[in-house]
């Protein structure tokens, strides 16, 4: 069976994903390519507690002056999110997806690391656009997420808070 690591790795290979590996022998790093962007995603192995996160980092970044806006937005929108959350680092500006399992003896199954990755990709793909807007435009973060919602502007008669 191996370590939860070579189970990720395991999983990757078997999916034809290329890796590298990234922060010694606890993370892998593979790019994504979808219809609305590319970006990078880092699985990182905690062996000790038996947890597997995986992390789509957004290629866009909050301007310093933007990031308590833009954590705002995130956080509303982690609300009707059912597998995984935004993070932001608010000195970097970075921003990423989370998703994360539990290993169960040691060994990640392939179904599972695939569920959750494709769980977090395909959340990073749907909101991307959502977040470049609130990056872009200044909007209320309320305003943002009900854009987000309903793929429309709002018009004054709903509001998500």
């Amino acid at each position: 069976m191996g370590t939860p690591m070579e189970s990720v790795e395991r999983y990757f290979v078997s999916e034809g994903w290329e890796t590298s590996r990234v922060g010694g022998d606890s993370a892998l790093r593979v790019g994504v390519s979808t219809k609305n962007a590319r970006w990078q995603c880092v699985a990182n192995v905690d062996e000790e507690d038996g947890v597997v996160f995986f992390h789509s980092i957004c290629p866009l970044k909050a301007a310093p002056e933007s990031r308590p806006r833009i954590a705002e937005f995130l956080m509303r929108l982690n609300r009707v999110l059912f597998l995984g959350h935004f993070v932001m680092d608010f000195g970097s500006g970075e921003i990423r997806f989370e998703t994360y399992l539990i290993t169960r003896e040691g060994f990640v199954s392939g179904e599972s690391m695939g569920a959750c990755v494709d769980a977090n990709v395909a959340a990073m793909d749907k909101h991307i656009g959502d977040i470049a807007r609130a990056i872009s435009t200044g909007i209320a973060p309320a305003e943002a997420v009900a854009q987000a919602l309903t793929g429309a502007p709002v018009d004054g008669a709903y509001r998500y808070n």
